[in-house]
């Protein structure tokens, strides 16, 4: 951008961080700037541009610089001198809502003045404070050209997705979809070729919400696992406490296509719920929140994805129906120091199905979390918690079906940072059967770990280090023990125990970055039911960066296992290679990925004495044309891929020394043309 040209004695230099500081003779008696009204209405629309003139009579005084300044942000770079006129025209448009402009003037030694400062809103129009939407819809058409053993094949993908939102002074609509397409029906995730896989309408008046689709209806707790269903769902926010009241109707199982509607159509798979929701004390020192729910529901089918029912694919599925309730204190007091949680829940469950005749079975749920952080964003930073959790024998939830019921669990944790050094660590326990039926197994499981990182942004004053680069270090140990206090008669009882200990050293240049890395494994069996192993890995690996266009990695890792009790061992070579680089920029590109794993394990008579597996792809991209909003971008992509896999066995039935070789390979190669197509209003940047 050439420097502009002012009138008279005013010199406006307008920068970037990168270009040098002009110095410019300004007078700063009374200087005046002045912002020109919106060309419409009271407001200015989102690429409305910005005029603005400075009085004539600014003259000489001494050398300086005038800066134009949107929301903080330095846009001098960006502006048109016309006469005495600046012009500013956004180079992406501005958000709805209200927005800063400020003319700054920066003499010598520190001098600065404000010659100008506004407020000003911006909107779609006087009915719509927004309006404005945007996604990315995507074709691929890919051809086979050759395979091993097969000839070659076509495939048709395509998806995409598309967000909206639009808004007034107090009510608010947005929508979000998610398209998918392919020309092979039993591809197709829900049977249709095109499909809308998944969708969210969302509107808000006042202090109302509902929102129609696939959502998440709560947070994690004892009675929801805070995933995503599809459903519909309502809100208010209340008068008292900053509270809020919402309520849900949702599927019991995760759907997915547009056949299967809100999800709420199929009476044996539903559930229903409500959250209610306080903020008693809410401050910059403590806040403390009271929330509690209910649902209640059926479940008759497995999740999507399971291939029959959960009794057979011959057989009517079992309609299972409980309901729950939880209840929860969080708050965080003494200046956020110390967060207290606690959570009290029930459910009622039928395990056996609504006409199979048995009663539901009650059961009771508690979780209780204490943090202590004395010191937040001090010298020494440090945290310690404690946590106990129990889920009753019978507890059980239609919205987080997959809870560890039947278990108590105690742990302490803590972690700590100091300058260039971190710490954490924790300990867990365990129990389960906790109603201590004698036909199953009561056992306790004791977990541990410990870890230290030690990270640098600033070479080391050794030389010898400061050659390596900028590192970091990390040191962890943990471990695990599961251990039966009482085996029922007949079964193999559990006395097992593993242990880990790693170090890893990485260390960064400005074009390359290394690590090396170390770690031990054993498991140890009391029983003998399987043998016992240790195993050591060494790790090595090397990147390098010359440029922004090109990149190379490179990887190798030995494994060596054995089994003490048996005196036999296993080593593992593995290598890797990984390559990209960008021959012509924003056009041409390409990549190499190489894998091979050496496997070797002498006198073991159950596995290969010997295999090798290769796995080799290559691709080169051809951006053939840049999409842009409203006009779509087109690639095309060459790729081959390559595996191929060798191993020696001595069969049991051979003879000695007449080893079987076993080798399969296989290649593909396919040419795939893509399209892009992004969706922007009022638009983006080009």
């Amino acid at each position: 951008m050439s420097p502009f040209r002012l009138p008279k004695t005013l010199a406006l230099p307008l920068l970037i961080s990168s270009w040098p500081a002009l110095s410019v003779p300004v007078v700063l008696a009374q200087p005046e700037a002045r912002l020109s009204a919106p060309e419409v209405d009271d407001f200015y629309r989102p690429r409305e541009r910005l005029r603005l003139s400075l009085s004539d009579d600014t003259g000489a005084d001494g050398p300086g610089q005038l800066s134009l300044e949107l929301d903080g942000m330095d846009v001098s770079a960006l502006v048109q001198w016309r006469g005495a006129e600046l012009v500013y025209v956004p180079v992406r448009p501005l958000t709805p809502g209200a927005h800063e402009l400020r003319v700054m003037f920066y003499g010598e030694r520190g001098r600065v003045q404000e010659l100008g400062y506004w407020t000003f809103e911006v909107r779609h129009s006087a009915t719509l404070r927004e309006l404005q939407a945007n996604g990315q819809l995507n074709l691929a058409f890919s051809q086979r050209v050759t395979e091993r053993d097969r000839s070659g094949g076509s495939d048709l993908q395509g998806g995409g997705n598309l967000e909206s939102g639009l808004s007034g002074d107090n009510w608010r609509l947005d929508s979000s979809l998610d398209l998918i397409a392919v020309n092979n029906k039993d591809l197709a995730i829900a049977g249709r070729k095109v499909d809308l896989a998944r969708f969210n309408l969302r509107g808000e008046y006042g202090r109302y919400r509902l929102a129609l689709g696939d959502q998440q209806l709560g947070s994690a707790s004892l009675i929801q696992d805070g995933f995503e269903r599809r459903g519909l769902s309502t809100g208010a926010r209340l008068p008292l406490w900053d509270g809020t009241l919402s309520l849900y109707r949702a599927g019991s199982r995760q759907q997915v296509g547009v056949d299967a509607g809100l999800g709420t159509d199929d009476a044996d798979n539903r559930l229903s719920g409500g959250r209610l929701e306080f903020w008693p004390l809410r401050g910059d020192g403590a806040q403390l929140m009271v929330a509690g729910g209910r649902l209640s529901g059926r479940v008759g089918e497995p999740d999507y994805g399971s291939l029959y029912p959960q009794d057979g694919p011959d057989s009517d599925s079992v309609v299972h129906e409980g309901d729950a309730w939880n209840l929860i204190v969080d708050g965080q007091f003494f200046q956020r120091q110390l967060r207290v949680r606690l959570e009290k829940a029930g459910s009622e469950y039928d395990f056996d199905g609504i006409d199979s005749g048995f009663e539901s079975e009650r059961d009771n749920a508690w979780s209780a979390l204490l943090v202590l952080n004395p010191t937040p964003g001090g010298e020494l930073d440090w945290r310690l918690g404690l946590e106990s959790k129990k889920l009753g024998t019978w507890y059980r939830s239609l919205a987080n079906r997959y809870a560890p019921a039947d278990k108590q669990m105690e742990r302490v944790f803590f972690d700590i940072t100091r300058d260039k050094w971190t710490w954490d660590g924790g300990y867990a326990v365990e129990d389960n059967n906790l109603s201590e039926d004698a036909d199953y197994a009561i056992s306790r499981t004791r977990q541990w770990h410990l870890s230290t990182r030690y990270m640098d942004y600033d070479l080391p004053e050794w030389s010898p280090l400061a050659a390596l680069g900028q590192p970091s270090y990390t040191l962890s140990a943990e471990g695990a023990r599961l251990r039966d206090r009482y085996t029922p008669q007949g079964y193999l009882a559990n006395d097992l125990e593993t242990r880990r200990y790693a170090l890893t050293a990485a260390f960064t240049r400005e074009q390359l970055q290394w690590s090396a890395g170390y770690h031990y494994d054993s498991l140890e069996d009391a029983t003998g039911w399987q043998p016992e192993t240790r195993t050591q890995a060494t790790r090595l690996d090397a990147g390098w960066y010359p440029s922004g266009r090109y990149s190379l990695f490179v990887g190798w890792e030995l494994q060596h296992t054995t089994y003490p009790d048996q005196g036999v061992s296993t080593d593992r070579h593995i290598y890797s290679v990984d390559a990209k680089a960008e021959f012509i920029p924003e056009r041409l590109t390409g990549g190499l990925n190489m894998g091979l794993n050496q496997t070797s394990a002498r006198d073991d008579p159950f596995f290969a004495q010997w295999d090798e597996t290769t796995y080799i792809s290559a691709q080169l991209n051809w951006r053939i044309r840049q999409p842009a909003p409203l006009s779509s971008g087109l690639e095309l992509i060459v790729s081959l891929t390559r595996n191929d896999y060798r191993d020696r066995l001595f069969a049991v039935d051979s003879p000695v020394g007449s080893p079987i070789d076993s080798p399969v390979d296989g290649y593909q190669a396919f040419i795939e043309l893509r399209s892009s197509l992004p969706v922007a209003y009022p638009g983006v940047r080009p």
